[in-house]
């Protein structure tokens, strides 16, 4: 049975302000609690991007129909983004590990949660940064959506792997060119030594020809952290899912997680479900994803995701199959 939920405005004192929303059932009693950790860019709390750019609202919708289930959920403004006034552009991996860490920690602390019950709900680049944050703190679950396992460096080099491939495989007169023009070998050297250049920099951005800022720090961070180390500490359950449409993740690397996690790990693939779990019906094409993005939060979202997701949530931690 779905319980009213009420929605309040929280902002966590610290170094920087961090403004955020919890999402509380109505009542007094204690419940489970879950912390959503934003993907990879300016991604506010609800999942949109700056300025009324692509507005998903995945951890929004998320957090909604978590909290009807019967559990109190936080999710918050990344820097740069929502009502945060932080840089996100020179943040690092473990600034945004110290972020949610805070969140966490409020968490914890909040006279309704249930102290052997908070799990951490990471998506995209969330699921490394959640992954991280498992060991430092105790979470007594972790679920990875759309991400998990492999790390930064790896995803990056399968996305280009995919674009290489539908370059090569585009037909009529643009794919003869493609087929002639693109050396993959030479392309990855590139990225290479462009890597090599902001692992050199020490500085937080790096201009690339002295004139595209990328987040080196960011960047460098993340290259060096392996999710895996952190996965074979895991002492709690572990979940993740992914969708057969996601070009930004390889679902073959969930195949590992069982070996990886000694304790309870689970992992889906869901058919015809994207990055950002709304239906998708096209081929899976990452050079096509812009495009795609334009019209893709005026689709559906994928339920049987979140069926698989909050299934597990409710088994596992409210003790009902």
């Amino acid at each position: 049975m779905k319980m009213n939920v009420k929605e309040n405005e929280i902002e966590i004192q610290g170094e920087h302000p961090i403004f955020g929303t919890i999402s509380i059932p109505e009542g007094e009693e204690i419940y489970p609690a879950v912390l959503i950790i934003a993907g990879s860019g300016a991604i506010d709390r609800n999942g949109n991007g700056p300025k009324g750019k692509f507005q998903f609202n995945l951890y929004k919708e998320l957090a909604g129909r978590i909290a009807e289930l019967g559990f109190i959920v936080l999710r918050y403004d990344k820097r740069g983004t929502g009502k945060s006034t932080k840089d996100l552009l020179s943040a690092g991996m473990w600034d945004l590990v110290d972020d949610a860490e805070r969140c966490l920690l409020y968490l914890k602390e909040h006279p309704q949660v249930d102290q052997d019950r908070i799990i951490v709900i990471g998506h995209s680049e969330g699921t490394i940064l959640g992954t991280a944050l498992s060991e430092r703190q105790k979470i007594n679950g972790l679920m990875l959506v759309s991400g998990g396992v492999a790390n930064l460096d790896e995803y990056l080099k399968h996305q280009r792997k995919l674009a290489y491939r539908e370059l090569r495989n585009s037909k009529g007169l643009k794919g003869m060119l493609m087929r002639k023009l693109i050396n993959e070998e030479k392309e990855e050297k590139k990225a290479a030594k462009l890597m090599d250049k902001m692992f050199q920099s020490k500085k937080p951005v790096y201009k690339v020809s002295g004139l595209i800022k990328q987040p080196a720090k960011w960047f460098r961070e993340h290259f060096l952290y392996d999710p895996r180390e952190g996965l074979k500490k895991a002492d709690f359950p572990v979940f993740a899912i992914h969708g057969d449409k996601d070009a930004h993740v390889d679902p073959a690397i969930l195949n590992e997680l069982p070996e990886l996690v000694k304790e309870d790990a689970e992992f889906h693939i869901i058919p015809g479900m994207e990055h950002g779990m709304r239906v998708q019906q096209e081929e899976m094409e990452i050079l096509k994803l812009k495009k795609l993005y334009k019209n893709i939060s005026s689709r559906p979202f994928h339920e049987d995701g979140f069926r698989v997701l909050t299934n597990w949530l409710v088994t596992h931690y409210k003790g009902v199959s």
